[in-house]
């Protein structure tokens, strides 16, 4: 499904992201480790959600995913009703830029520019 497909498509009645039965695991060695376990979400436009838990709960994998940085191992994610599963690194990018916002837990900021600039970063790539 292209880019365009994908937005001509979207549904803005539906939930602004909805997960179901998602699934993540990881390799380590003979074994494979589950971390996150069959997760349900639905997240409406508007709603503040907060993902809460322990450290190695799997937040940051969950929110890895919801951002398009990583892909799920089963499941489906849906963005205004439109599966992002299948979708190309460049429409995933894409996505990422138009429609996510994230703020690291390390920032990786740039040292070579200032703070300000720093922030102007992702307006560049959006052609801003």
């Amino acid at each position: 499904m292209s880019s365009q497909d994908f937005y001509a498509n979207a549904d803005t009645d539906k939930p602004l992201m909805q997960v179901k039965g998602l699934i993540r695991e990881f390799k380590a060695g003979e074994q494979t480790i589950r971390v996150l376990h069959d997760i349900n979400l639905t997240i409406h436009q508007g709603e503040m959600v907060a993902i809460i838990g322990q450290s190695g709960s799997g937040k940051s994998t969950l929110m890895n995913i919801l951002g398009c940085l990583d892909q799920a191992t089963a499941g489906d994610y849906q963005v205004f009703g439109q599966s992002v599963n299948r979708l190309a690194p460049d429409e995933l990018a894409k996505l990422r830029r138009e429609h996510f916002g994230f703020i690291f837990q390390r920032y990786h900021l740039l040292g070579d520019i200032s703070a300000r600039d720093n922030v102007s970063v992702p307006a560049v790539y959006a052609g801003m």
